[in-house]
């Protein structure tokens, strides 16, 4: 029986290998993720116990109770739509290099004229991706940082107030500590995720009961499903709703990375998308119940927002749970968002790996290289780091800056989604090859609600969170958001377009035709492989 699930298991990673040589990359990782780890991963990027409480200020201050009861589901619904069209990009496509690889097929046009465009708009999609995915471990990484600190001063009964100095030198100790995790190997890695859904789940359950079970009076269901109070934000009643969503969106991103590792995972056309979306439906449901345990607890909401301990969700699990309960709830939050940065990093370094590995990033004969010893882009772990380290530097700036930064992720995430799914259901449309997982008659109209989406939180996520504005509350996501278009629009105009053909094919597959027998197709299960010059 043992030799008999060996055979299996060796047959499926040919397959795995020749799907991917189809697509013109040769098998250069070990494929030791499954189903259940590939889900695990994309589960653990979103982190959603932890993700919930690290943005909680935005719904609480855009609308109070209904913000967070009616918003979180509403904004689920269209993150779903764009999880579904992904999903079907990945099973037709599983490569590492995920949304830019998808572009770069969705977008292939006849001539020079659409040689070009296809490497425009797959340059541009990377360049978001691998930005965003790095400034999403930023935001992970600061928000834990912001996170330990909020134990520290709520043990010490407020006395302790952390300086930037102590904030940035925590914040790049993790970054280190994630770095090294994420240098490990992949057999290592896919344990490590699975016990960290174990324990995101377990979490989440505990505080959601204990939110439910201690506070000694909670609120009304009247007040719960009906309070609606958008005031201390300055925002017009129906504006705020909508940047209240903020908080799912930015708990909701990242999910694709399951996507870039799919060159690690046993039968990945399959695994890919269930991954994808059994991930977003689980963090949906699992983020709205915390919801709504939060707006049956939360006694004060003006004192909540103005929390010393600056999280709100802290302040929260306080005031209902009191002093000790609320240090060993808060404990498993950081727990849970520790492990958020670890799958991040995993993730974001196997988009830097793929994106190096078709000559996208400067150096890139560095970042797309594979240790021998762990079989995982070390390299590209470590370019990761550095970029969110960088980005740490602007706190010494300003902190409303570096805000900023991290807002954009989860909108430069975003728009690299949209792009694949966009040229999918327009000049990719004749062209594409389903593959286990798709939508039929229903990818068009998903994934025009997907793309729709996508385009109104770009830009309703780039206004400020509160009225008036000032230099220190103003959203300065829009420069940042403007200056990576012009400085990547720019460099490929001057430089790029010279020398950047989107994914480079470093192996030569055969392709059986659709006529040929089932003998020559077994045949070609052989030799159909070469590297390519």
């Amino acid at each position: 029986m043992a030799r008999e699930l060996e055979k299996a298991e060796f047959q499926i990673e040919t397959e795995d290998a020749l799907v991917l040589a189809s697509l013109g990359y040769k098998q250069e990782f070990k494929r030791e993720f499954n189903s259940l780890s590939l889900f695990c991963v994309a589960f653990s990027i979103m982190g959603v116990l932890a993700s919930v409480s690290a943005s909680l200020q935005y719904p609480m201050s855009l609308g109070s109770s209904a913000s967070m009861v009616y918003g979180w589901p509403v904004a689920s619904l269209f993150v779903i739509c764009v999880a579904l069209s992904l999903a079907e990009l990945c099973s037709a496509m599983p490569a590492g290099g995920g949304v830019y690889f998808y572009a770069s097929k969705m977008s292939q046009g006849s001539g020079d004229a659409g040689e070009r465009r296809m490497a425009l708009i797959t340059w541009m999609t990377g360049w978001f991706n691998v930005l965003g995915n790095v400034a999403l471990v930023a935001s992970i990484d600061w928000s834990l940082t912001q996170m330990i600190f909020a134990e520290v001063t709520l043990a010490t009964d407020n006395a302790f107030v952390p300086t930037t100095a102590q904030c940035l030198g925590l914040y790049y100790a993790i970054l280190v500590v994630h770095g090294l995790v994420g240098s490990l190997p992949t057999q290592i890695l896919a344990v490590v995720n699975n016990f960290y859904v174990l324990l995101n789940l377990v979490s989440t359950v505990v505080v959601i009961v204990c939110l439910f079970a201690l506070p000694s009076e909670r609120n009304s269901a009247e007040w719960v499903f009906t309070h609606y109070d958008a005031s201390p934000s300055g925002w017009n009643a129906g504006f705020a709703f909508f940047l209240g969503m903020l908080n799912a969106v930015w708990t909701m991103s990242g999910y694709a990375g399951a996507a870039n590792i799919a060159e690690e995972s046993r039968n990945a056309n399959r695994a890919g998308p269930k991954a994808i979306i059994l991930s977003v439906i689980s963090t949906a449901v699992a983020g709205w119940l915390l919801l709504l345990a939060v707006c049956f607890s939360v006694k004060d909401v003006d004192a909540v927002l103005s929390s010393p301990l600056q999280m709100p969700m802290a302040q929260v699990m306080y005031d209902a749970c009191g002093k000790q309960a609320t240090l060993g709830l808060w404990f498993l939050v950081i727990l849970v968002q520790l492990f958020t940065g670890s799958a991040a990093v995993i993730a974001t370094s196997r988009v830097i790996f793929a994106f190096s590995r078709d000559n996208g990033i400067p150096m890139a004969r560095w970042w797309k290289k594979v240790n021998k010893t762990t079989q995982t882009p070390i390299n590209a772990v470590w370019l990761n780091i550095l970029g969110s380290a960088l980005l740490g530097l602007l706190g010494l700036i300003s902190m409303t800056v570096l805000n900023a930064v991290f807002n954009l992720a989860s909108i430069s995430l975003y728009i690299s989604y949209a792009i694949p799914i966009f040229c999918r259901i327009t000049i990719g449309r004749k062209h594409f090859v389903p593959g286990p997982f798709h939508l039929g008659r229903w990818a068009t109209p998903i994934g025009a609600i997907a793309s729709l989406w996508t385009l109104f939180i770009s830009v309703i996520f780039l206004f400020p969170y509160s009225l008036p504005v000032t230099p220190t509350n103003a959203n300065y996501a829009v420069a940042v958001l403007g200056l990576i278009i012009l400085l990547a629009g720019t460099w490929f105009a001057l430089s790029a377009k010279n020398w950047f053909r989107g994914p480079l094919a470093t192996v030569e597959y055969d392709q059986p035709s659709s006529d040929s027998s089932m003998d020559e197709k077994d045949s070609m299960k052989d030799a159909p492989i070469k590297m390519a010059s």
